[in-house]
């Protein structure tokens, strides 16, 4: 079973994770935001819709004509060739065409900021539209088309007006506030926690990791906020454009940190264990309907440096947690993700043998807690070995926080949800995750002090 911490740059506010407000508010600002210099998701979609406008009114006129009596091609050459504004409806069709040019033209390759194109185009169409319903010669038609004929006039009509007011109840007044929120994210450091702005930093992690240019709105290596976490809690610093594949890393571990959060606090969890230290372990069935376990405890030690410890000195971890044989950092990704590789020892009496574990890491501050959640992912610089089975992790997480009424003291939290792969007794595994579990913090509460003394030494130093 992993051991592995978590890093990355989580979506959510500070202090708080998937808050509704936060996430009603981001909902309302993504989809006008024009990133390296793309068109907006609601100007796309305004795009798309004046196509369907085009195609659709193309379509239902042409079934109008074919379903007229005395033949297909005699019906096409009285509607176009022979074209009478009082017994040909082709005309609808051509002002769709011309809304379709108008529009396209100006909103996706001028991109205007402005109303004043689908007013005209919404105004003109709207007074052929009464003109042709007056001039039209509505008796003697066939009248297997004649419904089909009033139809696509009301369809044409309502269309051109559903244009008018998504442009501007919608693509203007989303676009101009996303531009805004980019620039506030860009240069406002202080609106981080401007009350208006409840989902500013939320902005910033979607771009941070996203974006294919972060630098160009917002980079969090560069905050003041996140250079305290980075001395507080360790943090290493990357200061370049990531990759593809350090982009997908990234979104892996936020996700991984997000699901693991929303885990570790959701209902439904059974007490299973309670040692005489008073950690429990909780267990319950998990989205997969495997059973996932929750482990908690109070640690000797201040949160702070329990997570420093476990999370940026993977490497020591061996030396005093005997289920760790082997723990290396294989890529540094940014300040708060990493991938790590662990191997985990073979259980009590070799029952369940040796496992090792990729995992991409992510942390992140959440209130007064630090929160490191890791999932398993491959990497071309670990591949699977033939001489051991490789276990998978779904998202799991550690919690470190000051102890109520002992801040000198850490409450910690592990969440563990994994498949050790092989055939495994259900029996047998969930006596070795639980063993596991409880040697862990048995191992932790040991080495407590000593790391109460190197941290003493370190502070006496300077």
């Amino acid at each position: 079973m992993s051991l592995a911490g978590h890093r990355s740059p989580l979506v959510g506010g500070p202090g708080s994770l998937n808050t509704v407000s936060a996430d009603i508010w981001i909902a309302n600002q993504l989809p006008g935001m024009q990133i390296n210099g793309r068109m907006s998701a609601v100007r796309r979609f305004f795009c798309l819709f004046v196509t369907f406008d085009f195609l659709f009114t193309g379509l239902f006129w042409a079934i109008c004509v074919l379903i007229k009596e005395g033949g297909k091609y005699s019906a096409l050459v009285e509607e176009i060739i022979h074209y009478n504004i009082r017994s040909s409806i082709f005309d609808i069709v051509m002002v769709a065409a011309v809304r379709f040019t108008l529009l396209l033209l100006l909103y996706a390759l001028l991109h205007i900021n402005h109303w004043w194109m689908v007013a005209i185009t919404t105004a003109g169409s709207c007074a052929f539209f009464i003109s042709k319903s007056l001039m039209y010669e509505w008796q003697g038609k066939d009248a297997s088309s004649y419904p089909f004929e009033v139809t696509l006039l009301l369809l044409s009509f309502l269309i051109s007006w559903i244009e008018a007011w998504f442009v501007d109840f919608r693509v203007l007044p989303q676009e101009n506030r996303a531009k805004s929120v980019l620039e506030a994210a860009s240069n406002c450091d202080h609106q981080e926690t401007d009350p208006l702005l409840p989902g500013l930093d939320r902005v910033r992690d979607y771009l941070s990791a996203y974006s294919e240019t972060v630098g160009d709105f917002y980079s969090p290596m560069e905050s003041p906020l996140a250079s305290d976490d980075e001395e507080e809690y360790g943090g290493h610093t990357v200061n370049r454009r990531m990759t593809s594949q350090e982009r997908e890393l990234q979104i892996s571990g936020v996700e991984a940190l997000q699901k693991a959060w929303e885990t570790i606090h959701s209902p439904g969890w059974k007490l299973e264990k309670e040692s005489s230290h008073g950690d429990t372990i909780y267990t319950k069935l998990g989205s997969s309907g495997t059973k996932i376990y929750k482990l908690t405890g109070v640690i000797d030690t201040d949160s702070n440096t329990l997570f420093n410890e476990i999370v940026h000195n993977i490497e020591n971890m061996p030396s005093w947690n005997k289920a760790v044989t082997v723990g290396r950092i294989i890529q540094s990704v940014d300040s708060s993700t990493d991938v790590v590789y662990q191997v985990a020892a073979e259980g009590p009496g070799k029952v369940v043998t040796a496992r090792d574990f990729v995992n991409v890491r992510h942390w992140k501050k959440i209130g007064n807690s630090m929160v490191c959640a890791n999932i398993s992912v491959v990497h071309k610089d670990e591949p699977p070995q033939k001489n051991i089975v490789r276990g998978e992790n779904g998202p799991c997480c550690w919690v470190f926080q000051p102890a109520e009424n002992a801040p000198r003291k850490c409450f910690f939290q592990w969440l563990l949800d994994t498949d050790l792969k092989g055939w495994i007794p259900q029996y047998v595994l969930e006596q070795a995750l639980t063993y596991a579990m409880t040697d862990f913090m048995s191992c932790l509460r040991n080495y407590a002090p000593t790391l109460k003394t190197q941290t003493s030494q370190r502070k006496g130093h300077r």
